[in-house]
């Protein structure tokens, strides 16, 4: 396997160290908008519209189609906006059309993939299999096992070449290359030329401090709960990745930042929310939580023993994670926003002017939206899963 690193300079440096120069800014207009409730598909007891574990839900540009994939079931569902089912699509196993851990999916004009592992399938827009790109036996002719767990696949590009980022498992422990430390992974492209493999570095995540050690002699570590790692995106229409990064200072800022297959930065924004300040309640709540984990030691103990190990800034980080929609726009939730139904969403490639600030029901969870409507997944109360259409209203 040829390897071809290529560092983004502009990530990397701030990514894995801290920025001490920001330039003074001001609060990014908003313009306000919520939703209405209008399609729902879905069943608590039997029929066609049962799901259980909702991964991705798509919509097609013109509304016509939303489809839906169901990690846990192992398959696609095809379906009208009203709910009536227009196909099925896959099934648990490893043959070609099936899913053994289906993570992503993405739409086009003329069909649709999966991606798992290191395996994207594509479809037609109706279900029928087009193609299955495997590259673990290409790309590890020995055929050992671990090799398959370096990277993931996320998406692949109109070139056939395949975005994916590196296995979080395996950095830190010794099993990955000097490049991918502990504090970095990379989100990489893999090409074929000629019967050989490349891998090249589009960008770093930053993931210094995300992790907080607990059990006997940090045997065992979890998330820290203030702390925001660098996030990313895959744009497989535009040939793109979209990373993102939470700035310390000032507060409540986030950057983005937009690289091409080739390496380029072809965008950047800084967004800036107001700061949300982190609060007692807030850390004892965490230190609490992970407390449980401690095997010695009085409640009070194991709390405090927690919250010494924890990194607690002044104020929350930007956001925790982003998403890209089908409408280009990219969407997040502040992190430390108490009402869970706000939701920013900013337009790809637009450099200034407002940004939406989306008010979405407390039990949905936005996964894609296209120009009319955002869908999602909506939990009752007793943890049935319906897959939800609202229309985005703007209220100023």
């Amino acid at each position: 396997m040829n390897q071809k690193i290529a560092l983004l300079a502009p990530l990397a440096c701030c990514a894995l160290a801290t920025c001490t120069e920001e330039p003074s800014v001001t609060l990014t207009p908003v313009e306000e908008w919520t939703t209405e409730p209008e399609y729902e598909i879905g069943d608590q007891m039997e029929g066609d519209a049962l799901f259980a574990r909702i991964s991705s839900v798509v919509p097609t540009p013109d509304g016509s189609r939303v489809y839906v994939l169901d990690r846990q079931a192992f398959e696609v569902t095809i379906w009208t906006p009203d709910g009536a089912l227009i196909g099925r699509v896959g099934r648990a196993g490893d043959g070609p059309g099936d899913f053994a851990s289906p993570g992503s999916l993405f739409l086009f004009d003329d069909g649709f993939q999966v991606a798992e592992g290191l395996r994207i399938t594509t479809f037609s827009l109706d279900g029928d299999l087009v193609r299955a790109d495997g590259l673990e036996r290409a790309m590890n002719p020995s055929g050992d096992a671990s090799f398959g767990r370096l990277y993931h696949a996320i998406a692949m590009f109109r070139d056939r070449s395949v975005g994916a980022v590196s296995a979080a498992d395996l950095v830190g422990s010794g099993s990955v290359t000097e490049e991918m430390s502990e504090d970095a992974h990379p989100v990489v492209r893999i090409t074929q030329d000629n019967g050989s493999f490349r891998v090249d570095t589009l960008g770093l995540l930053g993931y210094r401090d995300v992790w907080l050690a607990l059990g006997s002699r940090g045997s065992f570590a979890v998330r820290q709960p203030f702390v925001s790692p660098d996030d990313f995106v895959m744009d497989p229409w535009d040939g793109s990745v979209v990373f993102s990064r939470s700035l310390g200072t000032p507060p409540g800022l986030l950057e983005l930042i937009e690289v091409s297959t080739a390496g380029d930065t072809v965008w950047t924004r800084r967004i800036h929310l107001p700061p949300i300040p982190v609060t007692e309640d807030e850390i004892y709540a965490a230190a609490d939580e992970f407390a449980a984990y401690l095997a010695d030691g009085t409640p009070a103990q194991k709390r405090d023993a927690v919250r010494d190990r924890m990194i607690i800034p002044e104020y929350w980080p930007a956001t925790l994670a982003i998403g890209l929609q089908s409408n280009g726009e990219i969407w997040f939730r502040p992190a430390g926003e108490d009402d869970s139904r706000i939701w920013y969403a900013v337009r790809k490639r637009e450099d200034e002017g407002p940004i939406r600030r989306i008010v979405v029901p407390e039990s949905f969870r936005p996964l894609d939206a296209n120009a009319t409507h955002v869908w999602g997944v909506r939990t009752d109360e007793m943890g049935v899963q319906y897959v939800a259409g609202l229309r985005l209203v703007r209220t100023s």
